[in-house]
């Protein structure tokens, strides 16, 4: 009321007064701004996140951001408190009657009548935008942390949940209690972050996930080393004797590949028939070593030690195939350079060509190289190649001494 007086005291009363229906238009937008306000800051007030964040120990960028909020929402509610009184004295004056108010809520409704809490006074029009500009500032920063919250409390709950199974699991094992102490601090220290910084991981409008993908995945790979070393301790025995047959048959593809690789070496000389594969042995030692391991109670290192063994018999079972592949494609290719060199010479016998002294060098040498032991089959497809193509020039007229050539030896 001291604001009101003081307002109506001032010179704008020498100015003409607005109509009553410039009043009640007036009068009526700013009983609606008031509400619309009202309406905001309720809305504000029971919002999930507003309410979070007011509970929550924030911290680093989401602290420095939220802070300012802090006062605009304390100035927002106080606005708001000054232009309802401006409201509710405007509408008072209009209902009142007697002498005419119209001079009095003309400055009410239009002039410098709203005492903010800066300690300015301003037109109902300009509390109005300061109003609607902080309450837009306060929820676009409430939005921002409840979308970063969006995203990673999920995340966060997934990780918590996966140290609950591996805290778990541990126990079962009868690992000591701090045996993942670096995991629970990397753990702490996300959460941390995610319930008091939220802020500090987004970058250019996203949020960075990456450091609670990488917890997950160490979180997942150690459980997963738990769940062996359980199963491990529930089912050793059965777990060694599958793991024996498994190594029993490598041992018998290898026994084939190397009767397969010698067959080869004597036929043909090739780098890639030299290497010779024999990791059976190796893999029978890891076994050995598991039941020391056993004995000891360590069923975490038996239960890594079995996927490694199983992963290098699937390692070993690969290369021997793909052994067995490169030694049969040997055979196969000195097939096909035999086949293609007799195709060759009956191609000379039916042009007359046989004997053709330009033929005999190629051929006796491609010949040599593919019926001799072991063969080269490099110097071979050279040798060949030679022969094909004098064979085709000689064919197609291009003999460049015009001879039928000596025939003899040809034969071989």
């Amino acid at each position: 009321m001291g604001v009101i007086r003081q307002v109506a005291s001032a010179s704008e009363f020498d100015r003409p007064a607005m109509s009553w229906e410039g009043i009640d238009h007036a009068l009526n937008r700013v009983r609606g701004e008031a509400a619309r306000v009202a309406l905001d800051l309720a809305e504000l007030d029971r919002h999930g996140a507003y309410r979070l964040i007011q509970g929550a120990d924030l911290t680093g960028e989401t602290r420095r951001r939220w802070e300012p909020e802090i006062a605009r929402v304390q100035r927002l509610w106080k606005s708001h408190e000054a232009f309802s009184a401006v409201v509710e004295r405007a509408a008072h004056v209009r209902g009142s009657g007697g002498e005419d108010p119209r001079a009095e809520l003309d400055l009410l409704l239009t002039g410098a009548s709203v005492a903010l809490p800066t300690g300015e006074n301003v037109a109902p029009a300009e509390a109005v935008a300061r109003m609607t500009g902080d309450y837009e500032a306060v929820t676009e920063t409430v939005s921002a942390i409840e979308t970063a919250w969006d995203v990673l409390q999920p995340r966060l709950g997934e990780l918590e949940a996966m140290w609950k199974e591996v805290c778990t699991l541990s126990d079962m094992v009868e690992l000591p209690a701090d045996a993942h102490e670096g995991l629970r601090e990397n753990l702490e220290r996300i959460g941390e972050t995610v319930h008091g910084d939220p802020l500090a991981l987004v970058v250019d409008d996203g949020v960075d996930t990456s450091a609670l993908l990488l917890l997950r995945d160490a979180l997942d790979r150690t459980r997963g080393e738990l769940r062996d070393a359980l199963r491990m301790r529930d089912s050793y025995e059965e777990s060694v004797r599958r793991l024996t047959w498994a190594i029993d048959d490598v041992e018998q593809a290898a026994l084939r590949t190397e009767r397969l690789r010698a067959r080869v070496v004597e036929k043909i000389s090739s780098p890639e028939a030299s290497e010779r594969l024999d990791p059976v042995p190796g893999l029978r030692a890891a076994v050995a070593e598991m039941d020391e391991l056993r004995d000891r109670g360590d069923w975490r290192e038996l239960g890594s030690r079995l996927g490694r063994i199983q992963q290098a018999v699937h390692d070993v079972e690969d290369a021997l195939r793909e052994q067995g592949r490169v030694l049969t494609e040997l055979l196969q290719r000195r097939a096909e350079l035999r086949g293609r060199l007799d195709s060759c010479r009956a191609l000379a016998a039916r042009l007359g060509l046989d004997g053709h002294r330009r033929l005999v060098a190629p051929y006796v040498r491609a010949h040599w190289e593919l019926w001799s032991a072991p063969s080269d089959l490099r110097a071979a497809t050279t040798a060949l190649t030679v022969y094909d193509r004098t064979l085709r020039e000689l064919a197609n007229g291009r003999d460049p001494d015009g001879e039928a050539g000596d025939r003899d030896g040809a034969s071989g």
